[in-house]
């Protein structure tokens, strides 16, 4: 039986592991603002609606987003979970605005949970996963050891908008008449 001989790593290999660990850890990371949600369609089953946000990097290398997970939630309404590719680059030093969006079907007696003509709350909970600038990050990022998030919040208010009255048929009395 051979005896294991370990030998100790040398200390100039620990300092340059280390030293590409800590370069990779200290990149810039998007911050994320939500500026706001509204319904954008609503039927008496379902609601539709726009998030929109604000990414900023101020960094001095381009930090490419991958995707949003997030928990959408209006107060007596409904959750919505759900991903969103993001698929955007932001560039050094600037700021992007981008829309994800959420839908959730309504409660059967929605009207006696929420006074349709006063502001409604809602609050989003979220992640946008980003690759790490820099030739390191895209290779950890690329093999799957590194994927870094940075989480957001929001709240706000807006107002649902009652469904639009569903046209009634044309009744024969109603019909033009032929000639």
């Amino acid at each position: 039986m051979r005896s294991m001989n370990l030998r100790p790593v040398p200390t100039p290999t620990l300092l340059l592991l280390s030293a590409m660990l800590f370069a990779v850890g200290c990149g810039a990371v998007p911050r994320v603002a939500t500026t706001g949600a509204k319904p954008t369609a609503r039927t008496d089953d379902a609601a539709q609606f726009r998030i929109d946000l604000r990414l900023a990097n101020d960094g001095t290398e381009d930090i490419p987003l991958e995707r949003f997970e997030y928990v959408f939630t209006v107060q007596d309404v409904g959750v919505f979970e759900g991903r969103w590719a993001a698929l955007q680059t932001i560039p050094p030093g600037r700021s992007i605005t981008m829309e994800i969006p959420a839908s959730m079907p309504l409660p059967t007696d929605l009207a006696e949970r929420v006074d349709l003509d006063a502001p409604i709350s809602w609050r989003l909970e979220g992640g946008v996963r980003y690759r790490a600038p820099g030739f390191l990050g895209r290779i950890l990022f690329d093999v799957g050891i590194r994927r870094p998030t940075e989480s957001f919040r929001g709240s706000g208010t807006f107002t649902l908008e009652r469904a639009a009255a569903s046209a009634s048929p044309e009744s024969p009395d109603d019909a033009p008449a032929g000639p």
